[in-house]
């Protein structure tokens, strides 16, 4: 759990009143961690808000899939998600990571397949705007990334495409611990 200090802060900069929040999506309240050049994202694992019953869309419904996706975005994509630590908020857990700040633009739908198509991507389903690409996963064979609309996704200045919050599909919960093994991801 993380000091009453560090869960203080965390809250000061995601709250919408903070300089240092950002447009917040469907799974993070988010802010900037300015002097480490890092984006602070907090998540509420529930599917259910405990005191209006509201059913929360989650791209990936259980908190050890939302982990693992984690982990394999950092292997395929290169990128430094870190678990910073968890808090409880009204008796709810709160799950804290923080990844790069990466300075771009959000790409519009054609430039975004245009993109990931040209760093070895497959839009699974070409001429439609369903946001899911098929990876190569060596050892695991293709792999389906999900949730990688324009929102998820940074053009940095160099034309790189950074997807910034993406999920991976597999058949069930062992084929993703397979995945994970057979990537080294896993003991």
């Amino acid at each position: 759990m993380l000091d009453a200090d560090v869960v203080e802060w965390v809250q000061h900069l995601i709250s919408p009143d903070s300089p240092d929040s950002l447009r917040q999506g469907l799974e993070h309240r988010v802010g900037t961690w300015r002097e480490k050049s890092r984006v602070i994202k907090v998540y509420d694992p529930r599917e259910i808000d405990d005191l209006t019953f509201e059913t929360f869309f989650k791209p990936a419904p259980l908190l050890f899939d939302y982990l693992t996706d984690h982990l394999l975005a950092n292997h395929f994509f290169g990128d430094e998600i870190r678990l910073e630590g968890f808090f409880e908020d009204q008796n709810n857990l709160q799950v804290v990571i923080s990844q790069p700040f990466i300075s771009g633009r959000h790409p519009v739908w054609q430039q975004l397949v245009n993109v990931l198509e040209a760093q070895g991507l497959i839009h699974e389903k070409p001429g439609t705007n369903k946001a899911s690409f098929w990876i190569d996963g060596g050892p695991v064979g293709q792999v389906l990334v999900t949730d990688v609309h324009e929102d998820n996704v940074i053009v940095s200045s160099s034309g790189i495409a950074h997807p910034i919050d993406v999920h991976f599909s597999f058949s069930g919960r062992g084929a993703r611990i397979n995945a994970l093994r057979l990537l080294g991801l896993w003991d």
